[in-house]
């Protein structure tokens, strides 16, 4: 799982490259619109979370509203925000969605490209415990029969990276798709470290580069516990990082550089194995002790010098 991540942020790079290099070639309109709603994306998301403050309420992991949001040709809203989910309310999304419609009042009207132009159309809001999202992203900078330059459109931080971690054969044709915005300098947060899709294997691989780098993950065992999340923030601590005890795709890459030595190393090493009798044996043929009454009786012998 990891490595096609990481196959598909080399593929992401190099569509971003030639995203760059078609705009100024007659016919590439679609690598110039997918440019276009990356960064509108990005400049709806940043407008929005200036102005999003997180409730007063407790809010627990289940707890999460989406909202769908209309903005017309002035870059203001057409109308209230629709709930698009949860059917009923907890204490917590009631805490959410206030505080979501005021960021979204407040907010707006977007204005872009100096002052000159608005972003219109619509997007979805997810509203949970770890902050604000976007997705379903149909909007526009203008007028609906102007088409925008990449010139027109601003983003607040020049250093900030958007990625859309997508399958771009997958997306082709696709009614709906979502997009997480990474912005770098940003804490990771538990939703973007989803995006990862870690398996079971993938987090164990985490757990013992953090441990190959003297980290304390407290067991490797592919569960991301306390132990393992106070070593991710330690990790990150110690290289400068947005503390926040997860990862994005950005710390993953860097974790594997940091530690590929030491875990090429840990992967040639001699191994245990298992003998005919099924008892589980070091490297050097030592038994291990612990495992069975047959084992340990077998263990003690070879102890004696009475087996090997």
């Amino acid at each position: 799982m990891i490595n096609t991540i990481l196959r598909n942020r080399a593929a992401l790079i190099a569509t971003m490259l030639a995203i760059s290099l078609s705009l100024t070639i007659p016919g590439a309109a679609m690598a110039q619109s997918r440019a276009q709603k990356s960064i509108i994306t990005q400049l709806l998301w940043q407008s929005l979370l200036r102005c999003y403050v997180a409730p007063s309420e407790r809010i627990t992991s289940n707890d999460e509203v989406v909202l769908r949001v209309e903005l017309n040709t002035n870059g203001d809203i057409a109308n209230l925000p629709d709930l698009m989910s949860p059917v009923s309310l907890s204490n917590g999304e009631r805490g959410l969605l206030r505080e979501a419609t005021v960021a979204i009042i407040d907010c707006t009207p977007i204005i872009s490209g100096g002052g000159e132009k608005s972003i219109y159309g619509r997007f979805d809001m997810v509203i949970n415990r770890d902050g604000l999202s976007l997705t379903n992203v149909d909007a526009y900078v203008g007028k609906a029969d102007v088409i925008p330059t990449l010139d027109s459109l601003e983003v607040a931080d020049p250093g900030s990276v958007l990625i859309e971690i997508t399958d771009p054969e997958e997306a082709v044709g696709a009614e709906e798709q979502a997009v997480v915005v990474v912005v770098e300098g940003r804490p990771a947060t538990l939703a973007v470290e989803n995006i990862l899709e870690l398996t079971r294997t993938d987090r164990r691989e985490i757990q013992r580069r953090l441990v190959l780098l003297d980290y304390n993950t407290r067991g490797v065992d592919g569960v991301f516990g306390n132990g393992s999340r106070t070593a991710i923030n330690q990790w990150q601590l110690d290289n400068d990082l947005p503390t926040s005890g997860f990862l994005d795709l950005n710390q993953l890459v860097l974790l594997r550089e940091m530690s590929q030595d030491k875990y090429d190393a840990w992967n040639a090493r001699p191994k245990r194995y298992t003998d005919k009798n099924g008892c589980l044996r070091e490297p050097n043929g030592t038994i291990i002790q612990g495992r069975s009454f047959k084992c340990d009786l077998s263990a003690a012998s070879q102890s004696l010098g009475l087996s090997k």
